[in-house]
């Protein structure tokens, strides 16, 4: 019975049997436009480092802890969502238990949107973060023991590459630019390290979803194969696209590699397609994955693309009884093969029948969706400090939520 939650108007000031801190400042959240969270991994491992020592403090022994954030709507949903991460992920409670004191919570904590500028018609509760996060941790994606937090704070910056991982299989990342001119002489230093970090960390092909911005032999020089799977910016992948990439990835997982996967900012398109492919490969709720996503990587599925993977999601966990990788190698995906049904193959081994295999007959679902909403850019992520600053107690306007 130690760790409390509450929000405060004024600063707290501690007591003989109190200890109150608060993440408000040390630990803020990076905003697109409009969205405000959830706050991503690196935040939780800090936050968790902070809240051990303060738990481990000789001169905090008998004394229950309080986490307390201000009073507005976004610092208290920031500040639940991450306690709630970290007694799923770290104290390994149960979604629901963890869940459970800020259930009936008044005023309610205020859902999450997507990075974009529009009014938000797509929300994100408290409980959908947990439960992306619950699940990654079953299904043994994320393993915050062998988190480098170092690498993630410095590769999700602009100035170093701007890209981070989705475990297991992917790297999300911007994508790199260069003048014409410079196409075979030089590359600047984030390009270099989306080189030398793609090199270490077994990544075997690059799927590009944007116009082309950069020479694509700087990745092929490396022995990294390179696939153009080019869609507008802010839509939606037609399902030809979709069973392509998961065709490749799954090609790319028989070889014990990964995929690095990037649109014009490593969000929007990005998202589409990791998260089609994580809901297929794990059976991921559309809120879930895009949960984890975030988590990972902040700003991932932007506007209609988040309705998109909601009506499909159904549609992305039958494909992995109903569909299976062709055998046959399409140059246009580097060797790799696209998704096919079943039956299109067994119809392309009979002698003399290949128009059986009917690959080219897709209906674009994308057609019904709103209008698109531009790709978000990515921006600077400062490192926060390396402490979460403790802060005073005086009355408060909510009584804590008791967690343990």
């Amino acid at each position: 019975d130690r760790i409390y939650l509450a929000a405060y108007d004024n600063t707290p000031i501690d007591t003989d049997t109190a200890v109150h801190f608060t993440i408000d400042d040390a630990l803020p959240y990076n905003a697109f436009h409009h969205d405000f969270g959830p706050l991503h991994v690196g935040h939780l491992y800090r936050f968790a480092v902070a809240l051990h020592e303060i738990l481990g403090d000789p001169e905090n022994e008998g004394k229950v802890i309080v986490l307390y954030s201000r009073t507005n709507p976004r610092d208290r949903a920031n500040t639940a969502c991450l306690l709630c991460c970290y007694m799923v992920l770290i104290q390994s409670w149960p979604p629901h238990l963890a869940l459970a004191p800020i259930a009936q919570a008044e005023p309610p904590y205020m859902p999450f949107r997507d990075a974009g500028y529009s009014q938000a018609d797509f929300i994100l509760t408290i409980q959908d973060i947990v439960y992306g996060v619950w699940q990654a941790k079953e299904k043994k994606l994320l393993d915050l023991k062998t988190f480098n937090l170092a690498d993630y704070e410095r590769y999700e910056r602009v100035d170093q590459g701007d890209f981070n991982e989705i475990y297991p299989f992917f790297v999300a990342f911007a994508s790199p630019q260069q003048d014409e001119s410079d196409y075979g002489k030089c590359i600047d230093q984030p390009f270099n390290n989306v080189l030398e970090y793609f090199n270490d960390h077994d990544v075997q092909c690059v799927v590009r979803l944007n116009s082309h911005l950069y020479d694509k032999t700087e990745f092929e020089n490396r022995n990294i194969k390179h696939i153009d799977m080019i869609f507008d910016d802010g839509s939606c992948p037609t399902m030809d696209i979709v069973k392509n990439f998961l065709g490749v990835v799954e090609g790319v997982k028989s070889q014990g590699g990964k995929v690095a996967v990037h649109c014009k900012a490593g969000l929007g398109r990005t998202g589409c397609l990791i998260g089609a492919h994580l809901i297929y490969t794990y059976g991921f709720t559309a809120n879930e994955v895009i949960s984890y996503m975030r988590f990972l990587r902040p700003g991932m599925v932007v506007g209609p693309q988040q309705h998109w993977l909601y009506l499909h999601q159904n549609e992305f966990r039958d494909w992995k009884r109903t569909l299976m990788v062709s055998e046959i190698p399409d140059p246009s995906l580097a060797g790799y093969s696209s998704l096919v049904p079943y039956h299109s193959q067994q119809a392309s081994l009979v002698p003399h029948t290949p128009e059986k295999l009917g690959l080219n007959v897709q209906q674009n679902h994308s057609a019904v969706l709103p209008v698109p909403t531009p790709g978000q850019p990515r921006k600077n992520s400062p490192s926060p400090g390396n402490k979460v600053r403790a802060e005073a107690v005086t009355p408060h306007r909510t009584s804590p939520k008791k967690f343990i």
